[in-house]
């Protein structure tokens, strides 16, 4: 019989304390999440607004200028925001919240199977009728605060875009004077492949955003459907989740068509399913160009990942990270995969690949008259 023999396990210090600054590191990120999600969303801002920029400077304006003139604009919308449009918005929803028993009785009289979620979405929107919304304003201090972060978020998300387009190249060369020299061609050739897919990423939002709002509002003004510009509004910002925003800006529109007529309530669904089509199949591949070309699959799954770590913004903010995946692997990990592996994803992300470039990857073509 053998006796196990004792053993000792030295761990050095030094793995202790890169494991301690590991786990500080981490916790670290975790608290600091939302400043890093309006970091990033400020660089694409900023990436976005450049040619704007350099477009002034071409034609005469100094640096300084041109990225003042930029400000005033992105500062004059947000006045006009909450000057002009949140007021309208507030008042149509306060008329909505008196409507919300007479849209559950429509909406469960005409689709029983959707009585049970009628009745809980109304249930708690009714805690956004304007008494209650004033007294829990009152003395919930959460909400000063909540809104205060946001009021916060956005100022400084602003003011951090203008300067990244102001001392954006310098803090740009300042990073990439970490890495070693050899690696900073490809560093920079990959900086200029992402910053076009982010420039394509974008301006397509804000095309897309901007027509699906403009077409949800002269829709339902057109069939007098209450609240157009709520809903109008929902849907632009919905417009910005692919797959998902369709449901999430429909359901709430077709809710309260009920209120005008069940054939209003039909028409209200089929005019954004036809805008879903439209912007899918004709305004998409026009506004995003070839680097944006991602399949469904890609964009479920970038989606649902996104959305689970960072909720809505991670579900955003996920497509233009994966659109420059093939850059990335073409540029620095092209030695560590096999050279067949760039070649057949280089063919399969081409705009003309067809069913036969699929079956050359897998293998599986076969020979004529066979």
């Amino acid at each position: 019989m053998v006796v196990g023999k004792r053993v000792e396990l030295h761990v050095p210090f030094v793995t202790i304390l890169k494991i301690a600054l590991s786990l500080l590191l981490f916790a670290a990120i975790v608290k600091l999440l939302p400043v890093i999600v309006m970091l990033v969303v400020s660089v694409l801002l900023a990436v976005t607004l450049q040619p704007v920029a350099d477009w002034l400077v071409v034609r005469g304006a100094r640096r300084g200028l041109a990225v003042g003139a930029i400000g005033f604009v992105l500062i004059a919308l947000l006045v006009m925001f909450f000057a002009v449009i949140f007021p309208a918005m507030k008042a149509q929803l306060s008329e909505l919240t008196r409507n919300l028993p007479e849209i559950e009785a429509r909406v469960t009289t005409a689709l029983p199977p959707l009585a049970p979620l009628i009745r809980t979405l109304v249930a708690r929107l009714n805690v956004l009728k304007p008494v209650d919304l004033q007294s829990w304003m009152q003395r919930g201090l959460s909400v000063g605060m909540f809104a205060a972060k946001a009021t916060t978020a956005m100022v400084l998300s602003v003011v951090l875009t203008l300067y990244f387009l102001l001392e954006g190249r310098d803090f740009y060369a300042w990073l990439v004077s970490y890495v070693p020299r050899r690696y900073r061609k490809r560093v920079a050739e990959t900086a200029s492949e992402s910053s076009k897919v982010v420039m394509a990423y974008m301006r397509g939002q804000v095309i897309t955003c901007a027509l699906c709002g403009i077409w949800v509002y002269a829709m339902l003004m057109l069939l007098h459907v209450p609240a157009a510009l709520p809903l109008a509004a929902m849907a632009t910002i919905a417009d910005i989740i692919p797959v998902v925003g369709t449901i999430i800006m429909t359901l709430p529109g077709v809710a309260v068509a009920f209120i005008v007529t069940p054939l209003a309530a039909f028409e209200v669904l089929v005019g954004y399913l036809l805008y879903h089509l439209i912007e899918n199949y004709m305004v998409i591949p026009h506004v995003y160009g070839r680097q944006m070309r991602l399949s469904t699959i890609g964009v479920l799954l970038s989606v649902t990942i996104g959305g689970y770590l960072l909720g809505v913004a991670g579900a955003v903010l996920a497509l233009p990270f994966v659109a420059a995946y093939p850059t990335i692997e073409r540029l620095w990990l092209g030695s560590y995969l096999a050279p067949e592996t760039i070649e057949d994803h280089a063919a399969l992300h081409d705009e003309n690949a067809d069913s036969e470039t699929t079956d050359e990857v897998l293998g599986t073509t076969t020979e004529e008259g066979h």
